[in-house]
């Protein structure tokens, strides 16, 4: 169900909002709310629980009633499978846009965003500055700064594939694009997978404003953690070796390499991973980042 614009902005370019839902009942709302209340009005969004066990579903049938959006409940199919989904079945403005069910946005990003790709029709892709927040919703400096920390626009794909930034996923995607590149690939890292995809041949847009609240869990050294990072950080190696014809190739596999010895070296249960990344980066021993994984070899073996 589209929320219906006022007369004046009927002219204005519709935006499909996908929102991907799954055991969020403590977020759902503001969530929601962060996308009905844009002051960009054109647009039409669509809830896709995927599954959910406990109170989420109960509160978008509440939200539904309220706000009158698409509400999709489905059997559990996985995020990608439930984003591509999505474009397929409900993506039918000349924009799209993905929200997790744990985050939220500013509310004028939609147009802030449509502003800017209306105005420059080369970019295929538009993102902006993110707020890092943990579970109560308070933001985090150290992380903020660290999410935001060289973010620019137009072609970047070298700063993609070799991860000096990963745009924050706050992104305003032409709808068309996904017809030229294909859809979301089942990995534990689609946002980066489908970056790569388009800033190899087009242009992305970037707004030096923040645009949405990324939520952060805590739990960042316990065993789950620890092996769903294992599975994004071997997500990032399947894309990167798609562009194996690149020639920005070889260095991103040596920084990848690198980043697994500065990052896992200090746990016994991906030693083996972190020793492979040392290897391939005796070169540069006396680097920066080098020592610091020495150093946190050294203070902090589990």
């Amino acid at each position: 169900m589209i929320f219906m614009p006022e007369t004046s902005e009927l002219n204005m370019p519709l935006v499909s909002v996908i929102v991907p839902s799954y055991n969020h009942e403590k977020f759902i709302t503001e969530c929601v709310e962060s996308i009905m209340q844009q002051t960009y009005k054109n647009f039409e969004l669509t809830v896709i629980d995927d599954g959910s066990k406990d109170g989420t579903r109960d509160i978008l049938k509440q939200l539904q009633d309220k706000y009158g959006f698409n509400l999709i409940l489905q059997e559990n199919i996985g995020l990608t499978s439930t984003l591509n989904k999505g474009i397929q079945n409900w993506g039918t403005g000349k924009y799209i846009s993905f929200c997790a069910s744990d985050d939220y946005w500013a509310l004028d990003k939609l147009e802030k965003q449509v502003a800017v790709m209306e105005q420059n029709p080369e970019f295929a892709v538009c993102f902006g500055k993110v707020y890092m927040i943990d579970l109560e919703g308070n933001i985090l400096p150290y992380l903020t700064e660290t999410a935001n920390k060289q973010l620019k626009g137009g072609y970047i794909f070298k700063e993609i594939i070799l991860q000096e930034f990963h745009p924050p996923v706050n992104s305003l995607f032409r709808r068309s694009i996904f017809d030229e590149v294909g859809y979301f690939k089942a990995t534990w890292a689609e946002d980066f997978y489908m970056d790569l995809k388009i800033s190899e041949k087009h242009p992305f847009g970037f707004i030096d404003d923040y645009l949405n609240y990324y939520r952060r869990s805590p739990e960042t050294h316990n065993v789950k953690a620890k092996m769903t990072n294992q599975k994004i950080i071997y997500s990032h190696l399947d894309s990167i070796n798609e562009y194996k014809h690149s020639i920005y190739y070889k260095k991103a596999i040596k920084l990848w390499y690198l980043r697994c010895f500065y990052w896992y070296l200090p746990y016994k249960s991906t030693k083996k991973l972190a020793f492979k990344g040392m290897v391939r980066n005796l070169d540069q021993l006396t680097s920066f980042t080098f020592l610091k994984a020495i150093f946190k070899f050294i203070v902090l073996w589990n």
